[in-house]
């Protein structure tokens, strides 16, 4: 009779577990992450009132006879099922879809959970709201690297954080250039210099100063407005030549240290002329006058003088100001360049005592064939092609001595410049930034040169800030297309990356220009449509502050920069488990690993966890309140059954009282 006294007490103590656990699941039914519980029972011990026999004989065997004791709590265990996931909108709020749990650290002992609703602290770190302890990830380097290595830490986001400008390194466009348009002249200009020369009236001989102390005043424009005057002494005597009053007048010029640059006074020829030439040492043609001062020269008349400036068709090559000594018979002019179909230019012209500006001319129209050469009145040496063919490549004068060895002259600089109409010449922009996040401005701007013969090609120039900014290498080139339009080649004249100098301590710029993908529409291409200049991309930026983070599937921390730069600042580690039902709470939605958990897998997302991370998000709890509500009842009304067997058994046993009355 004890026995079933003990019996329902046992249950009914059981049923008031079952009871607190269904209690405890509806109770978290809003708790973010939460795992509900479950219990099992199990049958207690039992009592044997009579052990089994076997058959014998005609006698069959016997089953033994036993009484339960009652019942007993077989587990209570969790269930990991996944959560649903409800969206908050919120950067740090964090949720797992798959088996791994979160990772966080109090410095000393690691917990894990599924419960996602994190905060950022006053330092930065990623921490568990109520405790403050740090999720813990793979942190990554100033340039954004994750090493494989790289160690679990503290997730810290460093807001405040610069991210130090990066310099340009190319620059991909993305243009038309309309194939219905006429190509422009491409003119290569040659500045001969002016000039200044003084002619001196009187027939050679020798040449007296009248007086003690004759004086020669020089007068210099030294280009920016201003005269400057030098008064010379001469030497009373007599001069056998002009040539010895030039070498007077040379001898007092270096003696005065105080003239405006250099003033050379030179005579060339003085057999049948007389005649003083005097320019400055920097051939930028100063006007530059000589007058004699006292008792005049017997045979030299200078005060009558007569100055010429300005070069065309009829000065005498010796006469230009590129000239640094005089050319004498046999002294050798080479012209060099390419043609229009890029056959190479070499010839040399002999100088012969008398030659002018027209002789160099027609020596240049000679050498090339497809470009012809004239002066303007400015006096500028202008090399014009006949738009037949692509832009000469270079086109270079070299003076040099009779043995071809030595230069006896300045070499002439050529720049080229066109004319035509505007549809020819198309410009696409681009700011890019230097090495210290400083803006300068890429100009690339084409111009067509096709014509019947060489159809479909265009030149390009770069510039740099409207040509403030003179680029070394790389700034001019040819495009090429292909019947259909498509680029075919895009090529520096001199085979290099744009190169220039920016200045401000900033490192030398070197910048692949992109025109797209060889045979494809990619990039830059030449179809009857309006021409549209766009460089659509360049990989630089300036210095820019952490303003904002996000958060991918992989657990990746990306911080964007006010730069408009997107850099990965670290990656949230998470932990698996062989069982994770052997996991011990820890309240505050947290679990600490038990003898029977196994030891904790930890990695990242892709890195040996199958499991993902939801961003903006939360799980939640995977209580399931019909089933816990069903559970209830069926717990209820096993109380109850429990309660009326000890209310038999209490029946019975006053019934067995009653016997002795």
């Amino acid at each position: 009779m004890m026995r079933s006294l003990f019996a329902g007490v046992s249950g009914l103590k059981n049923h008031q577990v079952k009871m607190d656990v269904i209690g405890n699941n509806i109770a978290n039914i809003n708790t973010v992450g939460f795992k509900s519980g479950r219990v099992t029972f199990e049958e207690s011990l039992t009592q044997l009132l009579k052990d089994a026999s076997r058959a014998y004989g005609q006698i069959g065997g016997i089953n033994p006879q036993q009484v339960g004791l009652g019942s007993a709590i077989g587990s209570i265990s969790t269930n990991f099922a996944q959560g649903n996931l409800e969206s908050t909108g919120n950067t740090t709020d964090l949720a797992i879809q798959g088996d791994a749990f979160f990772v966080l650290s109090d410095g000393f002992s690691e917990f894990y959970t599924r419960a996602g609703n994190f905060s950022i602290d006053g330092s930065g770190k990623l921490v568990h709201p109520v405790n403050g302890y740090v999720v813990q990830g793979k942190m990554a380097d100033s340039l954004g690297n994750i090493a494989s290595g790289t160690q679990t830490a503290n997730i810290v986001l460093p807001f405040g954080q610069k991210a130090p400008a990066q310099a340009t390194t190319q620059i991909d466009y993305s243009c038309n250039l309309n194939s219905d348009t006429e190509a422009m002249a491409q003119i290569w200009d040659c500045d001969l210099a002016n000039y200044a020369m003084i002619t001196a009236t009187g027939a050679p001989g020798s040449l007296t100063i009248g007086a003690a102390n004759d004086t020669l005043t020089i007068e210099i424009d030294d280009d920016m407005g201003s005269t400057v005057s030098r008064t010379i002494t001469l030497t009373q005597q007599t001069y056998a030549s002009v040539s010895n009053l030039v070498a007077e007048i040379n001898a007092k010029i270096a003696a005065d240290t105080g003239l405006v640059g250099e003033v050379v006074a030179e005579t060339y020829d003085l057999s049948g002329t007389d005649v003083i030439r005097m320019r400055t040492a920097d051939r930028g043609g100063s006007s530059t006058e000589i007058t004699l001062s006292g008792n005049a020269c017997a045979n030299l008349n200078l005060s009558s003088a007569t100055k010429v400036t300005g070069t065309d068709a009829t000065t005498l090559l010796n006469d230009l100001a590129i000239v640094g000594e005089s050319l004498t018979d046999g002294d050798i002019i080479r012209i060099s360049g390419s043609n229009p179909d890029a056959t190479v230019v070499s010839s040399d012209y002999v100088f012969t005592t008398g030659d002018d500006v027209q002789d160099l001319i027609d020596s240049i129209n000679n050498a090339f064939s497809g470009a012809t050469a004239t002066i303007s009145a400015d006096g500028h040496l202008l090399l014009t092609d006949s738009i037949t063919g692509e832009t000469q490549t270079t086109v270079t004068l070299t003076f040099f001595d009779d043995d071809g060895s030595g230069s006896v002259a300045n070499i002439p600089s050529f720049y080229s410049q066109q004319t035509g109409r505007d549809a020819g010449t198309h410009t696409a922009s681009i700011t890019v930034y230097d090495s210290m996040g400083a803006t300068h401005t890429i100009a690339l701007t084409f111009t067509n040169i096709s014509a019947d013969a060489s159809p479909n090609i265009w030149s390009w120039e770069a510039t740099v800030n409207d040509g403030d900014i003179i680029p070394t290498a790389g700034n001019k080139g040819t495009v090429r297309f292909n019947s259909d339009g498509s680029l075919a080649i895009f090529s520096a004249n001199d085979g290099q990356d744009l190169t220039f100098v920016p200045g401000s301590g900033a490192d030398i710029m070197n910048v692949t220009l992109n025109a797209g993908t060889t045979g494809t529409f990619t990039g830059i291409t030449q179809l009857e449509s309006p021409t549209t200049t766009v460089a659509k991309h360049q990989d630089g930026y300036g210095m820019g502050n952490l303003q904002t983070i996000s958060v991918d599937d992989s657990g990746e921390i990306t911080g964007q920069f006010s730069n408009g730069i997107s850099q990965t600042l670290a990656q949230i580690v998470l932990a698996t488990f062989n069982n994770p039902g052997g996991l011990m709470r820890a309240g505050n939605n947290l679990y600490s690993a038990s003898s029977n958990s196994g030891t904790p897998v930890k990695g990242t997302v892709g890195g040996g966890i199958q499991s993902t991370i939801s961003a903006g998000a939360l799980e939640m709890s995977n209580v399931d309140l019909a089933q816990e509500f069903t559970d209830m009842i069926v717990a209820q009304r096993g109380f109850q059954a429990n309660a009326r067997v000890i209310t038999t058994a209490d029946t019975l046993l006053d019934e067995i009282v009653r016997l002795k009355r």
